[in-house]
């Protein structure tokens, strides 16, 4: 860091006061604020809706301290190596991570449902690797749209872009030094570093806005669309020692930089299209703090930024992170009570002293090995040494992660023959809904199983293949029943819970001799807003626009719309929003009836995550046999109001309640007739939808005569 002005008062540039210290305070203060903003988000995402930036800051600040020494070392003589550099990241960021893996794995083996072993094994392994954010993408996982935290390793992911960053930074820069000392041999320029520099960081970014626009959710973890983010850190640390600036104006660069993170963090949403353009905001708010640094004087920022607190947090900011989110994901089923207030206060604390440990008795120890300290170049065997141990130390959390994901896999193995022995579903006397029937005679055949077992009921949805991602408004299309000419065409439209009737109306379907078709995406029902938004809502808009006019041109006899009811993370909308909501469906149905369309509306079903049980097939696994006492809700605080019954009255449509085929006397079982209800807190598996089939199909059939 440069030094700081004379005299509090004056007006010197940094740059212009000698070198005081290559400790940069501002920088502690930044990460302080990061950690404390992603924390934040992460427990209480309506206080602070953008916190998720705070990964952002992290970024540019990883960048411009990089380059800043990976530069220095090149092209100041001081012996650069690759070996070096990697022993010190080695030692600086694998033993906490590695240890905070291990403790993540043998909790989830001991506290955590068998459920989710399949995915934190792999998860955990993907951490240990450094490519959780490829892993993420590839399960095409909605980090802005996630509801409620399942991996306990998912915040991995910025991490391992990090070291991904790590990974190849350095070649590049060492690449362009290379050259630039071959074209230029007596007097090399860092021109070319910053050709490198700009390059990369312009074509990071154009990719990210087109990739934000196409795919915000795969945007969001693709370590690409992030690389100008410490490309713009690593330009400033190039200009900043070049750049004289006054007293006054570092002031000034230090407040606006704070307050636009801070604003960023309390207007983005989950919403905005992010990592896009608008990711500039965060990542220009945070080199103008760098370049301000902790300049005193007249309303200077400069003892906050020194305090011991502020400094503390800075310290620990990164034990914090690692271990946050296992908490958050995992204390509760440690405790075996859902997350509430006091939890989350309780998370919070334990975050900052198990980060407090995590940096005394870990981070440092490693860190501070005085023998490699004292060398500018390692020793190779001394380098070969902290390789080993860090790829054995990889080696063990993957083998304990993949541990857990093979015991897991011996019983889906088994689960998926077990669910495939079973016949035509809808038939089966007293299975599933039918066991809710009035007219209900004989028994089913399976024993004490129950269908889908609990731990294969997250991938029983019945809609793969046929429902478009949040990501992309192009249209996704499926056909099932009957090719004869004459049949009843009949599409079925909307979101993941139009989705969840898929394996029901396909029955339908072949009952009623229909012709089907399917238009659904996830996070998307069918209605037309009355302005277009931004990120997501834009491309729900742009998504709802193409397939209403699809369905027009296809002059389909009926389509068949449904969608979520509640909020994300369970509740009821408020009277007003449902009023908007009733309106943007009412204009959709009136396209439909104005083409000569009929409409039929399936009310949302009762949902486990309304009444407190966010994962239902966990809830009956960890339960076991007293799964029906415990894991049964209640009908009055499961089933919410539903906009499509206030449209209904606009345009007259009839809607199609399947509520007496979950709950009975104001109870809705997990299970009934064998068949597992739910494969997460708001959507049927695709089992129990399936046995719906006849009943769907009478209420339907009934509605379109009336």
């Amino acid at each position: 860091m440069t030094g700081l002005p004379a005299h509090p008062g004056t007006a010197r540039s940094r740059s212009a006061a000698p070198p005081r210290s290559s400790f940069q305070p501002e920088l502690q203060a930044l990460r302080a604020l990061a950690v404390t903003v992603v924390v934040v988000y992460h427990l209480w995402p309506g206080y602070l809706p953008g916190g998720y930036i705070g990964v952002d800051v992290f970024f540019a600040i990883s960048g411009y301290l990089m380059t800043k020494h990976i530069v220095a070392g090149v092209t100041g003589g001081r012996g650069f190596t690759l070996a070096a550099f990697y022993t010190r990241r080695i030692r600086r960021l694998l033993p906490a991570s590695l240890f905070v893996l291990s403790v993540v794995a043998v909790l989830t083996l001991v506290f955590a449902s068998p459920i989710s072993w399949i995915d934190s094994g792999v998860h955990i392994v993907a951490s240990a690797l450094y490519v959780e954010n490829w892993a993420l993408l590839i399960n095409s996982v909605d980090y802005l749209g996630a509801g409620t935290a399942t991996i306990p390793t998912q915040h991995f992911w910025s991490l391992s872009v990090e070291e991904q960053f790590y990974l190849v930074w350095p070649i590049l820069l060492i690449a362009a030094w290379a050259l630039a000392r071959r074209l230029r041999p007596a007097r090399p320029s860092q021109a070319v570093i910053v050709g490198v520099i700009a390059v990369v960081g312009v074509a990071s970014f154009i990719y990210s806005v087109l990739a934000t626009a196409f795919d915000q959710p795969s945007a969001y973890f693709n370590t690409l669309t992030r690389m100008w983010e410490f490309a713009a850190g690593g330009a400033l640390a190039l200009a900043l020692p070049r750049l004289r600036i006054p007293g006054r104006v570092a002031i000034a660069l230090t407040w606006v930089g704070l307050a636009v993170i801070v604003t960023a963090t309390l207007v983005y949403t989950d919403q905005s299209p992010f990592p896009g353009s608008i990711a500039l905001v965060p990542i220009i708010a945070t080199l103008a703090v760098i370049a301000g640094g902790d300049v005193p004087g007249r309303m200077s920022l400069a003892s906050v930024i020194r305090s011991r607190p502020v400094q503390f947090l800075g310290d620990i900011s990164y034990s914090v992170y690692l271990w946050h989110w296992p908490l958050i994901v995992l204390l509760p089923a440690i405790i075996d009570r859902p997350s509430n207030g006091t939890i989350k206060i309780a998370i919070l604390v334990l975050s900052v002293a198990l980060a407090w440990l995590s940096k005394r008795y870990i981070e440092d120890p490693f860190r501070a090995d005085g023998g490699l300290r004292r060398r500018a170049v390692p020793r190779p065997r001394r380098a070969g040494v902290v390789f080993g141990a860090a790829a054995a130390g990889m080696v063990v959390v993957s083998l304990v992660g993949g541990s857990a994901w093979a015991v897991a896999q011996t019983r889906v193995a088994a689960a998926d023959a077990s669910l495939a022995s079973l016949g035509p579903l809808s038939t089966m006397p007293c299975f599933g809904a039918a066991d809710l029937a009035g007219d209900c005679v004989g028994a089913t055949t399976t024993g004490n199983a129950v269908y889908p077992d609990p731990l294969i009921a997250r991938e029983n949805t019945g809609s793969a293949g046929c429902q478009q991602s949040s990501g992309s408004s192009d249209i996704l299309s499926c056909s099932f029943g009957s090719t004869a000419p004459g049949s009843l065409r009949v599409a079925l439209a909307g979101d993941s819970h139009a989705g969840q009737w898929l394996s029901a109306m396909k029955g339908a379907a072949n009952l009623g001799g229909w012709s089907l078709a399917t238009y659904l995406r996830s996070g998307c029902g069918i209605a037309v807003a009355a302005e277009r938004g931004i990120g997501g809502q834009a491309r729900c808009a742009d998504w709802n626009t193409a397939v209403i006019q699809k369905i027009i041109e296809e002059r389909y006899d009926v389509v068949v719309v449904s969608l979520r009811s509640s909020k994300v993370g369970g509740g009821s909308f408020t009277s007003g929003e449902l009023t908007s909501s009733a309106a943007a469906i009412s204009r959709a149905w009136k396209r439909f009836a104005d083409a000569g369309i009929r409409v039929v509306a399936i009310r949302d079903t009762p949902q486990p995550v309304s009444a407190g049980i966010f994962d239902l097939p966990s809830c009956v696994e960890t339960a076991g046999p007293a799964a029906l006492a415990e894991c049964t809700i209640s009908q009055d605080t499961a089933l919410v109001p539903d906009a499509q019954v206030e449209a209904s009255a606009l345009v007259k449509v009839p809607v199609v309640d399947m509520t007496d085929r979950f709950c009975r006397d104001g109870k809705c079982p997990p299970i009934i007739g064998h068949a597992l209800v739910y494969s997460d807190g708001h959507h049927m598996t695709a089992v129990y939808s399936q046995t719906l089939a006849p009943y769907l199909a009478e209420r339907i059939e009934t509605a379109l005569l009336g």
